[in-house]
């Protein structure tokens, strides 16, 4: 790999699904855990926002009964402060197993997003750089700009996390060190194919290019 302005990884495209899924983990243990890297490898941009949702799931019955349950303990909008969310975790625990469509999808889930700088694992420090406006609010990925990295973890009858993350110049020393570091503190295995990295064109603009990732040479 070759330095570049900035390295990025999506996890998962919607072509994908969207998120990388947690298997068996439970739940508590799918939160637990991205609070955990959360707290370890980032620096936060405003506070997470924690959230029940209530889908209308194609090809599957109406749910009026979760739907004015939710409603009923959460509110229309849904929002729901920090110190809910252990409520809204024994919410999801008493709705088990939701009813789902031919594709497996829930129609009740609860969300929880963050905006974050990642850190130099070296220093604990954010690394430098993490700025949108550096790159005159180039996207990466659809509403992220270069410079700026996101989670969503959504929770229902099974745990998804989906992570956007972009490392500013990036060089292969740099990445070699916050790589296998992320990975450790991550609950899911980061693919070596999600991989990109973006160099400033004599116009101004960003273009990208494939990277193949493999950890086993950043140690």
């Amino acid at each position: 790999m070759l330095p570049a302005d900035a390295v990025t990884y999506v996890g998962l495209p919607i072509s994908s699904g969207g998120a990388h899924s947690l298997g068996r983990m439970t739940r508590r243990a799918a939160y637990e855990r991205t609070m955990g890297f959360l707290k370890t490898c980032t620096d936060p941009v405003g506070a997470p926002s924690f959230s029940i949702a209530f889908l209308n799931v194609p090809h599957l019955a109406p749910q009026p009964k979760l739907k004015e349950a939710a409603v009923r303990l959460f509110g229309q909008s849904g929002d729901i402060a920090p110190s809910r969310v252990g409520e809204a975790l024994d919410f999801l625990d008493a709705i088990d197993p939701q009813p789902t469509n031919r594709y497996g999808m829930a129609p009740v889930w609860f969300l929880m997003k963050a905006q974050f700088r990642l850190l130099d694992p070296a220093t604990q420090r954010p690394l430098p750089g993490q700025d949108p406006d550096r790159f005159r609010g180039a996207e990466y990925v659809w509403s992220v700009s270069l410079g700026s990295s996101r989670l969503q973890l959504s929770l229902h009858n099974h745990a998804a996390l989906a992570v956007d993350l972009c490392i500013p110049d990036a060089t292969d020393g740099l990445l070699r060190r916050v790589i296998p570091w992320l990975q450790r503190n991550l609950p899911f295995k980061l693919s070596p194919t999600q991989w990109r990295s973006w160099t400033q064109t004599s116009r101004g603009s960003f273009r990208s290019r494939k990277l193949s990732v493999t950890f086993a040479q950043a140690d």
